[in-house]
């Protein structure tokens, strides 16, 4: 009876251990690079549309936007009388529609929009807005109302800059509603975006 000698393994057998050890190494090296991605803020970004400058008026469709500054201050919390740390950016929304716009959900707060050290944008907490020396949550048409975009702050050390982007309006209808309305376009590029410096309160 013939015998079977085992047969050895052909070129691309031998390199097969070769191979997992590569594979070792490269995970091995996201597993050190990834946690470090995310402590210090994500990958760089390109910016997708021109970086504007403060007091720059960024034409969203809808409204005209100026961005003035950034700075910490307080706040109501909703609990009371008890006040909030805040990140505050204040601009300048004048609308350039023909109806009343909300300055919360709906409106100027679902297009503003800061961008976290992990890379997401995220709409602010609270919104406030003062037209002609009166608390209002409404612009009117043709009106400039001064508003406040809130991000809560908590106890923690303010960042030195801060990354907002101003998303651009849109007049079209849902998948579903043929109704024709202003919505936002959550798409990328936005009307604008600036990086500026947090002022002390």
């Amino acid at each position: 009876m013939q015998g079977y000698a085992p047969v050895p393994p052909g070129p691309e057998g031998r390199r097969a251990p070769r191979r997992l050890v590569a594979v070792g190494a490269v995970l091995g090296v996201l597993a050190v690079l990834v946690p470090l991605v995310w402590v210090t803020g994500g990958f760089e970004e390109t910016p997708k549309e021109p970086v504007k400058r403060a007091g720059a008026v960024l034409d969203t469709e809808l409204f005209d936007v100026t961005v003035r500054d950034v700075r910490v201050g307080a706040g109501d919390s909703g609990l009371g009388n008890q006040k909030e740390r805040f990140l505050i950016v204040r601009m300048r929304v004048v609308n350039k529609g023909k109806e009343t716009a909300p300055l919360g959900f709906g409106g100027v707060q679902e297009a503003v929009v800061a961008r976290t050290a992990a890379g997401k944008w995220v709409r602010p907490d609270e919104i406030e807005g003062l037209a002609a020396g009166a608390t209002t949550q409404v612009t009117q048409p043709g009106l400039a109302v001064e508003v406040s975009a809130m991000w809560k702050l908590g106890q923690a050390n303010p960042p030195r800059s801060f990354t907002v982007g101003v998303r651009r309006w849109k007049y079209d209808h849902g998948f579903t509603d043929e109704t024709y309305r202003w919505m936002v376009d959550t798409e990328e590029p936005f009307a604008g975006r600036l990086t500026l410096p947090v002022a002390a309160s």
